[in-house]
């Protein structure tokens, strides 16, 4: 009878010892993942975020000068555009051709583009913000503005447009 309880104790040590194991692995898992939920989105934020601001003043200018190849620089090759109004554009050739037949009834005379988040995930961002274009079509001034959506990614040492999607007259 001794040998079985002495059997019994180690027995229940060794599994409590395994439970206290298990257990404290996965709260260290559990701490692990919510640090990297605080800090996720934020490795090298200041950077990327300052790069995006400097792209965003390049589109910008591009705008205000007509300049279509200067636009299209900004995006990757196999870049998606979703104008405001328009089909979606499909590669950086065909959003310079887009923007350039644009340019032909459109006159961009101002801009203010406000980034509102930026969350970074690698060689990805993703930019969330609002717009207010004011334009001349015809001779008539008008101020296109809504929200807008920007997924940015890595290439080489640029950040380029991977997808630029907006929607106008939104709530911002």
């Amino acid at each position: 009878m001794e040998d079985r309880s002495r059997r019994m104790t180690f027995a229940t040590r060794v599994s409590r010892a395994f439970v206290a194991v298990v257990v404290i692995a996965g709260v260290a898992l559990l701490v692990q993942r919510a640090a990297a939920a605080h800090g996720a989105g934020t490795d090298g934020l200041p950077e990327v975020q300052a790069a995006i601001d400097r792209a965003n003043e390049a589109y910008l200018d591009a705008l205000k000068r007509s300049d279509a190849r200067g636009y299209a620089a900004l995006f990757a090759a196999d870049a998606v555009s979703m104008p405001a109004r328009g089909t979606m554009v499909r590669g950086r050739d065909a959003i310079q051709t887009s923007i350039g037949e644009a340019f032909k009834h459109i006159i961009f005379l101002d801009g203010v583009i406000r980034t509102t988040e930026t969350h970074v995930d690698g060689s990805t961002a993703y930019e969330i913000g609002r717009y207010s274009f004011d334009i001349s079509s015809g001779g008539v001034a008008t101020t296109l503005a809504g929200r807008y959506v920007v997924v940015w990614r890595k290439i080489g040492n640029e950040w380029k447009i991977a997808v630029d999607a907006s929607q106008p007259n939104a709530p911002v």
